[in-house]
């Protein structure tokens, strides 16, 4: 297996946002990748902050796939190989594991980037891109990463972009009116959860018509529809988006238009591609906050994580172990009744002698072992 990764370790977000497809472009994606001989499975994994490929193939594989990122994201392929990384088979299967379990986010440990993962596996499924090996990896990692959530302290402090933000907005003044434009989808359901734990903070929501409801009620939310959400801006200290959209939410001409009251305001901007103008800062007392702003402020909660993961590393190392061997076992399976009849014609010590002269050292003894182990069982 491979993988081809842009993240925010190697790419800001004006690379990023370009590598933000849709989920119709990226079911396009794998089915262009498969209309290739040199690629058999794949899977795309598409969040703000990272866009990834994984697939199966042989060397010539990871030329196509960078080539289809480079054309359906508008970047010179000279370009985008100075934001690539490459793993190549052992390496891809431990990435995986660790974007899975969060040690890969920017803010370690957050829960969010599971089930995305499992969506863009389901994805492949449903693509017919996901074959026995895809299917071993990804439901292993999955497994995996459940078990780290569970055996370790790495998400029972979790911070994740959402909850960053929300813990700006509740620091931002003693009485905190918040504009949320997007609180239907998953950063944005997060982030109003979390707003309204903030005894300060009141929340109006913009909703669109073809939007699902929203889950939360009380006296500290309140919902509008999208299109009159310049109404609101005036009285908001606080404008928060975080749609999938590809336009603006927010802009300077209308922002400027709509704001009559001169006052500090917070606006954050949790979309790739971008939701709010960055020309809104010439406004009078705004400031705004872009998903990079967050990166620092993940620093020191990565720090304080940092026990858990090495204690994560471990599990990954023996759950990869464990998905070597199922993997080598199920291509072993049509050989074993051959075997068996090749072995019953030959004696327990020309078997013997033989895994002698081809194991290493280390191997050899750990067969003895188990033969050992089978004799004192009886």
């Amino acid at each position: 297996m491979y993988c081809i990764s842009v993240n925010y370790k190697n790419s800001d977000i004006n690379v990023r946002e370009k590598l933000a497809f849709s989920e119709s472009i990226q079911s396009d994606i794998l089915k262009e990748l498969l209309s290739y001989s040199e690629i058999q499975q794949c899977v795309i994994l598409c969040t703000c902050n990272r866009t990834e490929l994984y697939f199966c193939g042989n060397e010539d594989a990871v030329i196509i796939a960078e080539n289809v990122l480079s054309q359906r994201s508008g970047i010179k392929i000279h370009i985008l190989k100075k934001h690539l990384y490459l793993f190549y088979h052992k390496q891809a299967v431990q990435h995986l594991f660790k974007v899975a379990s969060g040690i890969e986010s920017m803010v370690i440990g957050e829960d969010e980037i599971l089930g995305q993962l499992k969506l863009a596996y389901s994805a492949a499924q449903g693509c017919g891109a996901a074959g026995f090996e895809i299917n071993q990896i990804f439901q292993s990692a999955i497994a995996c990463a459940k078990k780290i959530k569970t055996e370790t302290a790495i998400s029972k402090t979790s911070v994740s972009t959402a909850t960053l933000a929300a813990n700006e907005i509740s620091r931002f003044k003693d009485n905190v009116l918040v504009l949320v434009i997007g609180a239907t989808g998953k950063i944005g359901t997060t982030l109003v959860k979390n707003l309204l734990s903030h005894k300060n903070v009141t929340v109006v929501t913009t909703l669109r018509n073809h939007s699902a409801p929203l889950s939360f009620t009380g006296d500290k939310i309140k919902t509008v529809d999208y299109a009159k959400r310049y109404d609101y801006v005036d009285s908001a200290d606080c404008i928060v988006s975080a749609t999938a959209g590809p336009h603006y939410t927010i802009t300077y001409n209308d922002l400027s238009k709509s704001i009559k009251q001169q006052k500090p305001r917070l606006l954050i901007d949790l979309a790739v591609p971008p939701d709010i103008d960055s020309q809104v800062t010439e406004i009078f007392g705004v400031q705004r906050m872009g998903i990079d702003y967050f990166e620092q402020l993940a620093q020191e909660n990565n720090a304080l994580k940092m026990n858990s993961v090495e204690a994560a590393k471990v599990i990954i190392q023996k759950e990869i172990d464990v998905l070597k061997k199922d993997i080598a076992f199920h291509y072993f399976l049509p050989y074993v009744e051959k075997l068996k009849a090749s072995l019953s014609k030959a004696s327990f010590e020309d078997v013997l002698y033989k895994l002698k002269a081809e194991m290493s050292a280390d191997e050899f003894i750990k067969t003895l072992e188990v033969l050992k182990s089978f004799d004192e069982r009886s």
